[in-house]
């Protein structure tokens, strides 16, 4: 056995996608079991421990302190984070897409299932966050419509030695 320190995890830089698991809301809990991932919740790193994220109240850049729970790190995608932070700067005050949450369940209960609503200026976490690197000229799952995604979708961006990061209150 070593007697060295763990290395901490380097900090987010900005334009980083960050992944949550381990929340301590109900709501947290339920997206992960009806999209059977570990991931809750995704967001864009701004600096200064500050995100732009979609949550119910709307998209805002938001403040990490006072939070709890786990996160990795992503390293922006095609080095396109500022341009991807630019363009979620624009979109301050647009919507949730609380609808989106329905269609994630029903789609997931009923498998056939495949419901195309997509409203105007309103975003989901994971929507919002792709979306942010669409318009920096990074589609990030080819794949898949920008309204279909999901936190579990960046799973397949994290990379192998991303270290768990503990969110203190």
């Amino acid at each position: 056995m070593s007697d060295m320190p763990p290395i901490p995890a380097p900090e987010p830089q900005r334009g980083d996608i960050l992944l949550f698991f381990h929340g301590h809301r109900l709501f947290d809990y339920f997206i992960k079991l009806m999209t059977l991932s570990k991931y809750y919740h995704a967001a864009l790193y701004a600096g200064e421990g500050r995100v732009w994220e979609a949550r119910p109240r709307g998209v805002a850049c938001n403040d990490l302190a006072g939070r709890t729970g786990t996160y990795v790190v992503i390293p922006a995608p095609g080095g396109k984070g500022k341009e991807a932070l630019e363009w979620a700067a624009t979109q301050k005050g647009a919507g949730y897409d609380r609808v989106d949450n329905l269609v994630i369940v029903l789609e997931h209960v009923f498998l056939r299932l495949h419901l195309n609503i997509v409203p105007y200026g309103k975003y989901s976490c994971a929507e919002f966050v792709a979306t942010a690197f669409y318009h920096a000229g990074e589609r990030l799952f080819p794949d898949r419509d920008l309204n279909d995604i999901e936190p579990k979708d960046f799973a397949r961006l994290r990379p192998p030695d991303a270290q768990v990061r503990r969110l203190r209150r």
